[in-house]
């Protein structure tokens, strides 16, 4: 969407993006520059980002799938 027709609707734009989780991706003179996204989405992002980033995060989490479809795991009832 333009710059200039976000501007005209930018309250409906927000109120969209936060309703519906949508994503409105600005152009400039036809080039993406910058996307319009709900807070909540931002968030969910850089918590994502956050997680991702932890050394080996990614072996070990193949690691504990592998382990939980071969049944190697404790019930949380059963460490009481």
């Amino acid at each position: 969407m333009s710059i200039s027709d976000v501007r005209q609707q930018l309250p409906n734009l927000v109120s969209k993006v936060n309703k519906y989780m949508d994503r409105v991706i600005i152009t400039v003179k036809g080039q993406p520059k910058a996307t319009l996204i709900s807070a909540e989405e931002l968030e969910s992002l850089e918590e994502t980002a956050k997680v991702l980033s932890i050394p080996n995060i990614k072996k070990d989490l193949e690691k504990s799938r592998r382990q939980f479809r071969k049944g190697e795991f404790t019930y949380l009832s059963d460490l009481k």
